[in-house]
């Protein structure tokens, strides 16, 4: 047990393991956001909040192509399924 306990020790001290650092996320818009939930409301004061929590599987590019954002492949395995690998 001590032995298993030394060795964690030293596998986290030569990996440098840190205690995570503590942000502060400040958000101002024009009103307060009616609810947390994505599919409640579909308002620019909402999607604004929520484009700040959630993030999107895919996005848009440039020329409007789908670019990767959560997702970094996909695939349509039937008319009516997506199979997404999330990074």
């Amino acid at each position: 047990m001590l032995r298993a306990l030394l060795a964690a020790a030293i596998v986290a001290a030569a990996f440098g393991a840190t205690a995570a650092l503590a942000v502060t996320f400040r958000f101002a818009d024009q009103g307060d956001a009616l609810s947390m939930d994505p599919h409640a409301l579909n308002e620019s004061l909402q999607l604004s909040v929520m484009g700040n929590v959630y993030e999107p599987l895919v996005g848009r590019g440039k020329k409007l192509e789908l670019v990767p954002i959560l997702a970094t492949s996909w695939k349509q395995t039937a008319p009516t399924v997506w199979r997404f690998v999330l990074r």
